[in-house]
């Protein structure tokens, strides 16, 4: 992309004077931009769903097609990776810097500087696992959190180029190498926080160690390094913004101008604040149970972690990363998906093992995602989770069922064809010996229910998948479908709520290391919880349930009526502990368990499930995750 050097010089002066005068005052922002009083949800603002205004339809068509990315977090703190002075501290390894975790002084911080020299960084290596991954885009951290920049910055000295032995720029490389392969490139940019410089929110605004202001540090760093990164490296698809913090709507708008000045058809992300993003970016990790309107992505990791930390072994199995990239396709979603590459610049062996595996079945199966849209029953299914494209209906099998039966409630239209998807046509001796292979065959039973028989041996594929073509596009009756072959899960998400509340929670039990539920809590007493479902066939089904309590609400009684029968609950104290020193401003940490409540016999049809307390509500009830119910078969 070629730009006016000139042009680019006068907006970026006409930019600067705005920002002098459209800023708050340094007072002003010392109360709007407290970072060491914000939690770290609470710093990456209005990212809700409802908040970002979506980009319109010319410059989103690519992420709608999209749908997967890769994440890259790579910076200084590669280097320690989770460890400062013997110390290990778990959580994500890139805060490692900032006073909630070590707290690491800038002298002692940039020392790390001396020793970055990440020769085995390989940007056509790094580009190539993205493409053998299935993945279109690439998005990667110029400048996290520790305020080094990750390019050669001409604003700052504090660079990779200036002030390493490396000597090189690994965003030209990898934007050469990404439009050398056709795949998208992205920057990461943090706005608001900079530990490394005064005025940045790496100190508190009331900390007598303040010597800046942060229109000072948003002038002098921020815009000019943000130009930098949208003028010197060709096409930009993505400009992600994170920890906005309070910063005001006027220098998010500064930001989202100078994005569509120089690089009008890239897409900026919610977390640029405000709510004037393009599109909404869900809480670190957060895979939602629901279906959500517009715009929408989810991160996650290959790991726990974003950076690189030493002890986290707990990869993803190319099974795995498939069925989340999957069920967020399904909820409505795209999925970018983090490596955190070493201190010497390589990529963990067993993260790249995970995402080409999942590349191999997206070679196959890659129609049932980019592009498609999700899934009209607004939920996950017992066996697996659904992806659509007109009047095809994609069903992908995350749990083989042993009878070799799936089964789908409220689909309203007929059905043309079944096929198990990229089967093989068996042969002749195939057939005497095993049967068809790849045969489907299909009933659409008379209480709204259809039923799939499945070839007799699962097909050797991270996830099958059954290609349903129906008579126009899917027509579906949103109740939740009690399965009659395989353990269904009902989630408080799909629940109403009288007299108790029905939202989200988030915790951590590291630093860092987000973890989500949807509850049914804050009950008052007589409160009511009702899931309206359809039960496929009539008969025993064992009911669990799964909640979490303190010990105030130890000992507490919970009804579970079905129809006539009614199924009782005792609470027991999970572990919940409020005010614990692992979350912060004595937030809860939640321990959830599941309860083996009996057997409970269900009609078939349509009918509610209803969950009240018992008597007077302490310490606000249990907080309800969800039940549970499999069926008995004899």
């Amino acid at each position: 992309m070629k730009h006016n050097k000139k042009k680019i010089a006068t907006q970026l002066s006409s930019l600067l004077l705005v920002t002098s005068t459209l800023c708050m005052p340094a007072y002003a922002q010392e109360e709007a931009t407290k970072s060491k009083q914000l939690s770290m949800d609470e710093l990456w603002g209005e990212s809700g769903l409802d908040k970002a205004k979506h980009a319109n339809a010319e410059r989103g068509a690519w992420f709608s097609q999209d749908k997967y990315s890769m994440f890259i977090h790579w910076g200084l703190f590669s280097i320690p990776a989770g460890e400062w002075k013997g110390k290990t501290y778990y959580g994500i390894s890139e805060w490692l810097m900032s006073n909630r975790v070590a707290d690491i002084s800038v002298d002692e911080y940039k020392e790390l500087t001396k020793q970055f020299n990440p020769t085995e960084f390989d940007a056509k290596a790094v580009v190539q696992l993205a493409v053998d991954a299935g993945m279109k885009n690439i998005v990667i951290t110029a400048k996290h959190h520790e305020g080094f920049a990750m390019y050669n910055s001409k604003s700052s000295k504090y660079d990779i180029e200036d002030a390493t032995p490396f000597k090189r720029d690994p965003l030209k490389e990898l934007a050469e190498a990404a439009k050398d392969a056709g795949i998208g490139l992205g920057f990461y940019y943090s706005q608001m926080q900079d530990w490394y410089e005064q005025g940045g929110a790496g100190i508190s605004w009331n900390d007598e160690n303040q010597k800046g202001d942060f229109t000072t540090y948003f002038n002098d760093k921020v815009v000019p390094q943000v130009t930098e990164l949208l003028t010197e490296y060709g096409d930009i698809k993505t400009v992600w913004f994170d920890t906005p913090g309070g910063m005001t709507k006027d220098q998010s708008m500064q930001l989202v101008n100078l994005v569509r000045d120089l690089q009008p058809a890239a897409m900026i992300n919610s977390r640029i604040g405000n709510g004037v993003g393009d599109f909404s970016t869900l809480g670190d990790h957060s895979l939602s149970q629901v279906n959500h309107p517009g715009l929408w992505e989810t991160i996650d990791t290959t790991n726990n972690s974003w950076g690189h930390a030493w002890y986290d072994n707990n990869w993803k199995s190319g099974t795995e990363i498939i069925h989340r990239l999957t069920s967020t396709v399904a909820r409505g979603g795209n999925y970018m998906i983090n490596i955190g590459p070493t201190g010497t610049g390589a990529v963990p062996d067993m993260a790249a093992k995970g995402l080409r595996r999942a590349g191999v079945w997206l070679k196959s199966y890659g129609d049932t995602i980019y592009g498609a849209s999700a899934s009209p029953w607004g939920r996950a299914q017992a066996w697996g989770d659904i992806t659509v494209k007109e009047n095809m209906v994609y069903l992908h099998i995350f749990d083989w069922p042993e009878n070799g039966e799936i089964n789908l409630s409220g689909l309203n239209n007929n059905i043309v064809s079944a096929r198990l998807l990229n089967s093989d046509k068996p042969g002749f001796i195939d057939n005497l010996l095993n049967g068809d292979q790849g045969e489907v065959t299909f009933d659409k039973e008379n209480n709204g229910w259809s039923r799939f028989t499945l070839p007799e041996h699962k097909p050797n594929v991270l996830v099958p998948v059954i290609a349903v073509e129906l008579d126009g596009t899917p027509e579906v009756t949103k109740v939740s479908g009690v399965d009659p072959s395989i353990r269904t899960t009902l989630n408080s998400a799909f629940a109403t709520c009288n007299g108790c509340k029905n939202t989200e929670i988030r915790w951590m039990q590291k630093f860092g290391d987000w973890n989500y539920a949807n509850n049914l809590l804050n009950w008052e007493d007589g409160g009511e919880g009702v899931w309206d479902v359809d039960v496929a066939i009539a008969g025993d089904y064992f009911f669990e349930v799964e909640y979490s309590a303190d010990d105030v609400v130890d000992f507490s009684e919970w009804k579970f009526i079905f129809g006539d029968k009614t199924m009782m609950l005792q609470a027991l104290d999970t572990g919940e502990r409020k005010n614990s020193k692992r979350q912060p401003k004595g937030r809860t940490l939640f321990r959830y368990r599941t309860d083996e409540v009996g057997v409970v016999n269900l009609k078939a049809g349509k009918q509610s499930i209803k969950v009240i307390p018992k008597g007077e509500v302490v310490g606000g009830g249990i907080n309800l995750k969800a039940i549970h119910l499999t069926p008995i078969v004899e």
